[in-house]
């Protein structure tokens, strides 16, 4: 609690000391020294005190005055600090109402990626006042707009967005060893090793098989004309012939990087702000390539509502570029190379045969291979039960 203490002085002293038990202020450490009142009351008695010694005809004096009132009074007309203390309120009360950040929390299988994105088709950014976010519809469009979603709640803490969520278990793999089925040829070919496992064998080591004929039944008749049913399994390899076949021209159009533009904006509460003079963005096009970099800011440790973005645009034009014949053939090679990796990994090369023909446009290149391979695939049928 705040006091002042004071002294009066004067020929109406007497009175002055019963108009203050007449008016209510109440005084403490009361003394008189040398024809001088001292004494000490509370600051808000300040102007009945003035008022009382204008009456009365007495000086008084406020000799020292303590409390947040005093300190108060010095900045009753400094006006940036009411202005700060305003603008600072309100950026308080905007830190706490509006989405900072948003926390993912629980996804494993859902990338934050995909989460986001669904909360940005539904007006939920940074930047995105609480008071405008239906949290119950959205958590049922949140379950409707993502797969995998099971459960799923928001809440917030402050300026944090927190989604909760529950994914979905999956359901066990469908075992499909107990399906009918047959081995066929995926191929022509001729047969170097059969492993059955399961089914009755239709063919053996050395026959020629085309593509489609029955390499394992999974149908058996008993001795009665019964059939049954079973699911055939077996690994069964052979010989069989492919050919790789691509033409490449001697000039082609293919897509270059060409001036890069750069401009700098500053992200306030999800609100994006251009600090780049004179720089007009591109319109959208299919042949401008834009990125981006956010380098949030960070203030002991904890991140700010301030985010510096620097977008890049690049255009993307086209440029006819020619080849020699030895560009040519070394990209033919590639490329049939990647054909043999990504189609015939597993299979052994007992031969092939290259050749190179000119063309009108460029260089045709034709490889027949000969492989030793894996050549049954698992081909289901089904029983129509009269």
């Amino acid at each position: 609690m705040g006091y002042i203490r004071f002294t009066a002085a004067g020929d109406g002293l007497p009175q002055f000391r019963s108009g203050l038990r007449t008016a209510g202020i109440a005084c403490r450490y009361q003394q008189i020294a040398g024809g001088i009142f001292h004494a000490q009351a509370a600051p808000r008695m300040r102007k009945r005190l003035e008022l009382l010694a204008a009456e009365t005809g007495v000086t008084l004096h406020i000799t020292a005055e303590h409390g947040v009132q005093r300190h108060l009074r010095a900045y009753r007309l400094r006006l940036g600090f009411l202005c700060g203390a305003i603008c600072g309120g309100m950026l308080l009360h905007t830190l706490h109402a509006t989405v900072r950040s948003i926390e993912i929390r629980g996804n494993s299988g859902i990338s934050d990626g995909e989460i986001l994105t669904a909360l940005a088709d539904m007006g939920i950014v940074r930047g995105t006042p609480y008071s405008e976010i239906p949290f119950t519809l959205t958590e049922r469009r949140m379950r409707l707009a993502v797969r995998d979603i099971e459960w799923i709640t928001l809440r917030h803490i402050g300026g944090r967005l927190i989604v909760d969520l529950t994914e979905e278990t999956p359901p066990p793999p469908m075992q499909r060893d107990r399906i009918p089925c047959n081995v066929t040829a995926a191929v022509s070919a001729q047969i170097t090793e059969m492993q059955i496992a399961g089914g009755e064998a239709c063919c053996k080591v050395g026959d020629a098989v085309r593509a489609g004929d029955v390499l394992i039944s999974g149908t058996r008749t008993d001795k009665f004309g019964a059939a049954r049913y079973y699911h055939a399994a077996g690994t069964v390899r052979g010989i069989y012939e492919a050919d790789f076949e691509q033409e490449q021209p001697f000039a082609a159009e293919i897509p270059v990087h060409g001036k890069t533009a750069a401009e700098t904006l500053v992200e306030v509460f999800g609100q994006r702000f251009p600090v780049t003079p004179g720089f007009t963005p591109p319109a959208p096009a299919a042949e401008t390539v834009y990125e981006e970099e956010t380098v949030p800011l960070r203030l002991l440790g904890h991140t700010l509502p301030l985010a510096l973005v620097r977008a890049h645009y690049t255009a993307q034009t086209y440029t006819v570029t020619a080849f020699s014949e030895a560009e040519v053939r070394a990209i033919l090679t590639e490329s049939a190379a990647r054909w043999e990796r990504n189609l015939h990994g597993d299979d052994e090369v007992l031969s092939k045969s290259a050749e190179f023909r000119q063309t009108d446009l460029g260089i045709m290149l034709k490889i027949h291979y000969v492989f030793e391979g894996n050549i049954g695939e698992t081909s289901e049928f089904f029983v129509k039960l009269s």
